[in-house]
């Protein structure tokens, strides 16, 4: 019998790869230390005095609507339990990781931990680790969870009752994070249309598709409705941007918009892989047009002047580095530059490298449906980075605001491999560089990561 699992084990890549990540992420769990952060100096208080109904009620009504995510924090923050936090922690990151290799139908498992060992997981540290993995990591985790259920109902896969209920009880958490519920609804709509269109569904189908519309709006209800968003606004607004009720819709989308991609090409590694791949799937396609190929080209063409390039740009164009700085610094359109027209740049190349890459996965597919699943994708995780330009929190929020964004990019970088797998497979020696690249920077950003968990120390 255990002849015939290790068998199984060596023969299916997910248990080796899964066995890997269990390792690593337990490691990295054992140096971590919560010595400063909000779960210390917030919610390991909240209920020294009070119930935890009580409490919750006091922060929909003052503070947040995210009173399922919350639940376990004060929970887990009163008494500060932070083994037992450290031991779901691991398992909502084998979550996560099983979620997306099974999202992947497990085609390139290594490849899914490499990504995923790549993401800074310094972000999950700039509010305290209890803090930010209860309101990012956990949602993504859960709703990454009800994501392969319904990717199994749109394949006709069993899906079975126990599993729906999980589901069900996952997303409710998973949404009760107002940006996650807006990228789960946006892709939910998706699936739904197309699965009318193929003539997929059938009862069960359709009604676990309608809970899950129902789970999601409600939740986003909460949050519209919440008197507390509205306090937290208005506090956020006088200690963090005083003008913020004078911007105008078009002012915060663009805030969010710049920011996003300022972030993406200065400071992401996996928005470079990702742009690497963009490069691929437009080169192998079997299309081969120019527009395409060079829509494919100006994405990485741009991060390299933001990065291995900058040196050359700062000596050769000074003026252009200094305009894409100034987005970073966290300059805006004002009534200061609103007349000059080089303040609009930044936006207007933005733009065009969103527009590039939306281009090049609506064509470089065989299937139009797939390349517009993936846009669909793209924009649903764009989203709940450009929804940051509507709180004043825009420019104080950090990194951590970027989780749901960075996984779907790691989603996207896998499939768009699988698109390029023969033709890498057929090239030995690129293969051969592709596969010894991605284990040395894999271990690379494992050690960075291990260096990162002991900076927080200090």
């Amino acid at each position: 019998m255990i002849e015939n699992i290790l068998k199984e084990a060596r023969s299916d890549s997910r248990y080796p790869a899964l066995g890997i990540a269990f390792v690593v992420v337990v490691i990295e769990h054992l140096f971590i230390r919560e010595y400063v952060g909000d779960a210390i100096a917030i919610f390991s208080h909240l209920m020294d005095h009070a119930s935890l109904l009580s409490v919750l009620r006091f922060r929909y009504l003052s503070w947040t609507s995210r009173i399922f995510i919350e639940t376990p924090l004060i929970r887990l923050s009163s008494g500060m339990h932070t083994i037992v936090w450290a031991m779901i922690d691991i398992l909502m990151w084998m979550l996560l990781i099983w979620a997306l290799m099974a999202l992947s139908h497990y085609k390139h498992n290594y490849l899914v931990i490499s990504l995923v060992f790549i993401y800074p997981i310094i972000q999950m540290a700039s509010a305290g680790w209890m803090a930010t993995t209860i309101n990012y990591l956990w949602p993504l985790s859960m709703g990454s969870f009800s994501f392969v259920s319904l990717d199994r109902i749109y394949h006709h896969k069993k899906v079975s009752l126990i599993t729906g209920l999980l589901t069900v009880l996952a997303l409710l958490f998973a949404t009760n994070f107002e940006t996650f519920g807006v990228m789960y609804l946006c892709i939910l709509t998706y699936f739904s249309i197309q699965m009318l269109q193929q003539h997929r569904i059938n009862f069960r189908g359709s009604i676990f598709i309608f809970v899950q519309y129902l789970i999601s709006i409600a939740n986003l209800a909460l949050a519209l409705l919440s008197p507390g968003n509205r306090l937290r606004v208005i506090s956020e607004t006088r200690d963090n941007m005083l003008d913020f009720s004078n911007l105008t819709l078009i002012d915060k989308v663009v805030i969010g918009f710049n920011n996003t991609f300022s972030e993406l090409t200065d400071n992401s590694f996996l928005f470079l892989c990702f742009s690497i791949m963009i490069l691929a799937v437009a080169l192998v396609s079997k299309k081969h047009s120019r527009i395409v190929i060079g829509a494919g080209i100006f994405p990485l063409v741009f991060i390299l002047t933001r990065t291995f390039l900058k040196p050359v740009v700062i000596i050769y164009a000074p003026k252009f580095d200094q305009l894409f700085n100034a987005i970073a610094d966290q300059q805006r359109v004002d009534a200061i530059n609103y007349f000059n027209f080089t303040s609009y740049i930044p936006f207007v190349l933005y733009v065009l490298i969103f527009m590039s890459v939306l281009i090049v996965l609506l064509n470089s597919f065989n299937n139009l449906s797939t390349g517009l699943f993936l846009d669909i994708v793209l924009i649903s995780g764009f989203l709940t980075t450009m929804a940051v330009g509507f709180s004043p929190t825009v420019y104080v929020s950090g990194q951590r605001t970027f989780l749901f964004l960075n996984f779907v990019l790691i989603y996207m970088i896998i499939i768009m491999y699988d698109k390029c797998y023969s033709r890498f497979n057929s090239i030995k020696y690129l293969n051969l560089v592709a596969r010894w690249s991605t284990s040395i920077l894999t271990v690379f950003f494992v050690v960075n990561n291990f260096i990162s968990i002991g900076s927080t120390y200090f």
